[in-house]
């Protein structure tokens, strides 16, 4: 098949017929697990691009896409009131006997990734607001529910480079290797330091949350959402290397 004509100029933008090549390129190596890499460079051969242009393209297409799908806010803050329900009724089914994962599972209605979010919040909550949480206690022994203070187990702070070195390894245990690359580019990123890593960050939680959700799943749901969780994952390793600063 000969080569894509519109290789002389490319300030035009991209083609349909480029377009098209890259879509269906990517679609396939992706239900074959192949690296989207291979993808970008197959493309660069076609079409005359720089592969790191195809990629920052494709990836600010993913996500204009995802910008225009509908989808639930994730980090919509929560307000005094809801923090307030949130620990009366986790502190309250506690003191009855039940687990605090239980009591998350029935407030979300049974929404693993609402679940995620409170118990996130109520794990920050106990950790960082001591004395409010034993207000709210406070609050309910005296409406004569039994409760009392969670214990909270502090975890020594773990160094920032030591702790960067361990994701990698654990990467390379799963045998992906893009998410290895991944993993050891942010690790050589935590070493050399960075002025700004606002976009990384964001990048990093996009790369992060979707592992947490999928944890946080029965396990016969995980295998219904296997190929999806794949694809999600790929496509959110590429957005966070899009993210690390241009090698020279």
């Amino acid at each position: 098949m000969e080569q894509i004509a519109n290789r002389v100029n490319h300030r035009m933008g991209w083609s349909d017929t480029e377009e098209k090549l890259l879509w269906e390129t990517a679609e396939e190596a992706q239900s074959k697990g192949l690296p989207l890499k291979a993808v970008f460079e197959h493309i660069a051969d076609r079409t005359g691009r720089k592969p790191n242009s195809i990629r920052n393209y494709y990836y600010q297409q993913v996500r204009s896409r995802e910008s225009d799908q509908p989808r639930a806010a994730r980090f919509t803050p929560f307000t005094q009131e809801e923090v307030d329900h949130l620990m009366r009724e986790v502190l309250t089914a506690v003191g009855q006997g039940q687990s605090v994962r239980s009591c998350l599972s029935r407030i979300s209605g049974g929404d693993h990734s609402l679940m995620l979010r409170y118990q996130n919040k109520y794990r920050s909550v106990i950790k960082s607001r001591p004395e409010y949480v034993q207000l709210i206690v406070d609050q309910l022994q005296a409406e004569g529910v039994h409760c009392s203070a969670p214990s909270v187990n502090h975890r020594s702070r773990v160094d920032l480079n030591e702790a960067s070195t361990s994701l990698t390894l654990a990467a390379r245990r799963t045998g992906d290797a893009e998410l290895v690359r991944a993993c050891e580019a942010f690790r050589r990123l935590m070493e050399g330091g960075a002025p700004d890593l606002t976009a990384l960050t964001e990048a990093a939680q996009r790369l992060i949350q979707p592992v947490k959700e999928f944890a946080a799943r029965p396990v016969e749901e995980q295998h219904a959402t296997l190929n999806q969780f794949i694809q999600t994952l790929t496509e959110n390793i590429g957005v966070f290397e899009a993210a690390l600063p241009q090698e020279d």
